[in-house]
């Protein structure tokens, strides 16, 4: 190495120090600073660049799937997490004033799938699937091959005993129907490796699909003290902790939705007549429910001193560059969160044990039925009824004596 080429290296590293000064004061944990920091050090070994503007989006995604090639790793996973440092690395360096090339990928350039994958996705286009059955069973895939990678495992031929570790394990994770959908994609899969000739054996009857209930169990609700007791978990001084004060307040005032809450847009809140206008994801209709107090002090609080500076409209959104509205699956992370820094030992976590909690709540309180259904967004009576077994209290007050 040469002068040029050590002088170079010690710019880096003083641009990657600064960058992660910038990246604390927006709230990110030392581990997530650690890991954008390991991979920019990736990047920049394998890009070989003699100043940043050699570097973009498009780049950086060949990199990952060149890297990930040679150390067996899993590309679609690789790429994810290198293109979000990439965009995170130069959001810093143009706050530094340093030039950098573009952060976006050029329209008609997506993130390359593997070979045998993509013909997946044509076989099922051939089939007839929806656009939304193949998003649901490539992201299955994915999961079951990241899976398989860290047990080293063979792939895109998987043994069924593999396959059965994964939806054992997926199970005590996801809900019932969820993994009924993941094994039904490895059925897909199975059978799609048989007729293009990649597997002798159509294996696809030998994956187990979990039982059907014809009575399935009331819905899952929490005391509502142990609910409470889950803001412990939440530091309202971080930016993060701000965000997530104020969707603890929605799911508790309003029993919403987690796709309701990360669709809730700035122009929704109504806060001259102290009106909260949440669209239904389900019925496609929209219902004003009344702005408390409370949880305008929470959301206004967030959109002052904890949300990033954007041009999305959505009122949550991601603290993570490029600061796009949050993903489905954040809010039930950020749940997962609370509970393990609140220590409470919660059986049952994600954002419907809110809205369970909430509608059992309000029941046991003698809330009319249907008040509570207009509240949640059910058109008939009939879905709300199901929290009438969860409500213990209740029923016990209106049991009979047993007759002697």
């Amino acid at each position: 190495m040469d002068a040029n080429d050590t002088s170079w290296a010690t710019e880096q590293a003083l641009d990657l120090e600064q960058v992660s000064r910038h990246w604390r004061k927006l709230g990110h944990t030392p581990e997530s600073i650690r890991k954008y920091c390991s991979c920019i050090k990736h990047i920049l070994c394998e890009a070989r660049v003699s100043n940043y503007q050699q570097l973009s989006a498009e780049r950086v995604v060949r990199l990952a799937q060149s890297y990930a090639r040679r150390q067996h790793n899993n590309p679609r996973g690789m790429q994810r997490r290198w293109l979000s440092a990439f965009r995170a690395f130069a959001w810093g360096l143009q706050h530094l004033g340093i030039a950098v090339g573009s952060r976006d990928l050029p329209k008609g350039v997506s993130i390359q799938l593997e070979p045998v994958m993509a013909t997946f996705i044509a076989y099922g286009q051939q089939l007839g699937w929806s656009e939304h059955t193949l998003h649901l069973r490539q992201r299955y895939l994915n999961n079951l091959r990241a899976f398989l990678i860290k047990r080293r495992a063979s792939w895109p031929v998987p043994a069924l005993k593999d396959i059965d570790h994964f939806l054992q394990q997926a199970a005590t994770r996801w809900k019932r129907i969820t993994v009924g959908g993941a094994a039904s994609a490895f059925r897909a899969w199975l059978r799609f490796l048989f007729v293009t000739g990649r597997c002798p054996h159509n294996l696809a009857s030998s994956v187990a699909l979990p039982p059907s209930i014809v009575y399935p169990q009331p819905a899952r609700a929490l005391p509502w003290s142990t609910i409470r007791k889950l803001r412990r978990g939440i530091d309202s001084k971080a930016p993060v902790g701000r965000r997530d004060a104020a969707q603890y307040l929605l799911l508790c005032a309003y029993g919403l939705s987690s796709a309701e809450i990360i669709n809730l847009k700035i122009h929704d809140i109504d806060w001259n007549a102290g009106i909260l206008h949440i669209r239904r994801v389900k019925t496609s209709s929209t219902v004003d429910l009344p702005l408390l107090p409370a949880v305008a002090r929470a959301v206004a609080a967030y959109l002052r001193h904890g949300r990033p500076e954007t041009s999305s409209l959505h009122v949550f959104v991601r603290q993570n560059i490029p600061f796009g509205p949050l993903s489905h699956s954040a809010v039930g992370k950020r749940v997962a969160c609370w509970t393990e820094r609140s220590k409470v030992p919660v059986p049952t976590l994600g954002t419907h044990v809110f809205r369970h909690s909430f509608a059992t709540y309000q029941l046991e309180r003698g809330t009319p039925l249907k008040v509570i259904g207009d509240i949640l967004g059910h058109r008939h009576c009939r879905t709300t009824e199901i929290y009438v077994r969860s409500a213990m209290q209740r029923l016990r007050r209106l049991a009979l004596p047993v007759p002697k």
